[in-house]
């Protein structure tokens, strides 16, 4: 049975959210455009396209079965939103693995945990899907981004792998109070932030960078970190409405109310305001390099997008019809 949440409590989520968005989108409300779904069939199509030329052109039946193509295509629509169509394609080719990888090796044990032995041995890799992130994805990556860069994206797709492992076993573990950093470094591990990272801001078009090692990565490698933490608190508070209404627990602000012996609301809150104030650390950090700003203030809008628009987050339900 699903909770009863109180009208206080309602009208403080919708405020949190709303004071959010506000704040790592430039001002943008929470309105219709902000629950509408960007429109992607021209990349779908396109990336389908590009699949068939890949090992990938038997499974897509399969792709389309469990939707992963369509989400991809919605995340690329709006993260690299205003990046060119063949980097869309890129970002939602890349998207697909971390769709995969929840959706189907959840009970796939041995996947998971050989997945590595079988990498360095050249061995098949037990999973369509990984076969060809691993074979043919992965040395893409290196035609549109300095060596560097793509080894980073790749290393913390592979790195979700285990992450994911360890999310699966401790799912009904609970978290011990001389462990208060164990919930951090989980998020890390799971949100694939450290991949979205590398990606969104650097240039996928610079010939002059393949093949160095000194390239442009140097311009913009400081804001890192605070680009991994403002995408997980896009999804952690975004996400919040929907996991509360639905009376799931564990999650990253229920942990952290618990921690911190705070209600999830005021938890809600104070994670709110640590994504905005990493939003604007980014801004300083690449306050000279006006290139590398705009590709992050072009991905805070965009995956602050998917998160309002997804039906999956029942923004809709909470704001009701804003027309």
């Amino acid at each position: 049975m699903a909770p009863i949440i109180s009208e206080a409590d309602l009208a403080s989520i919708r405020e949190t959210l709303s004071l959010f968005v506000s704040g790592v989108t430039g001002g943008s409300k929470i309105d219709e455009d902000a629950l509408t779904v960007t429109n992607f069939e021209e990349l779908r199509a396109r990336v389908v396209s590009e699949l068939e030329s890949t090992s990938l052109r038997d499974h897509m039946d399969f792709l389309n079965s469990k939707n992963q193509l369509n989400l991809a295509c919605h995340v690329a629509a709006d993260f690299a939103y205003g990046r060119g169509l063949d980097y869309q394609v890129l970002y939602a080719m890349v998207t697909i693995f971390f769709f995969h990888v929840e959706d189907v090796l959840e009970h796939n044990t041995d996947v998971l945990q050989n997945f590595l032995l079988r990498l360095a041995r050249g061995e098949c890799l037990g999973d369509p899907v990984l076969n060809w992130f691993a074979r043919e994805l992965g040395p893409l990556l290196r035609k549109h981004f300095e060596p560097l860069v793509a080894n980073m994206i790749t290393v913390a797709c592979f790195d979700f792998l285990n992450g994911f492992g360890i999310e699966t076993i401790m799912r009904d573990v609970p978290v011990s109070p001389q462990a208060p950093q164990f919930p951090e470094w989980l998020r890390f591990k799971t949100g694939l932030s450290p991949m979205y990272a590398p990606l969104t801001l650097a240039r996928h078009s610079d010939v002059s960078l393949v093949n160095k090692t000194d390239g442009s990565l140097v311009k913009y490698v400081q804001a890192i970190p605070d680009v991994i933490i403002f995408t997980n608190v896009v999804n952690d508070v975004i996400s919040f409405y929907k996991e509360l209404a639905a009376g799931e627990k564990g999650n990253y602000i229920d942990q952290r109310a618990d921690r911190e012996g705070v209600s999830v609301v005021t938890a809600l809150r104070i994670n709110a305001e640590e994504g905005i104030a990493a939003y604007r650390r980014v801004l300083v950090i690449l306050a000279n390099e006006p290139e590398y700003r705009a590709n992050f203030e072009a991905y805070a809008r965009g995956i602050t997008h998917f998160h309002t628009s997804s039906r999956r987050y029942r923004l809709r339900d909470l704001f009701g019809d804003l027309e």
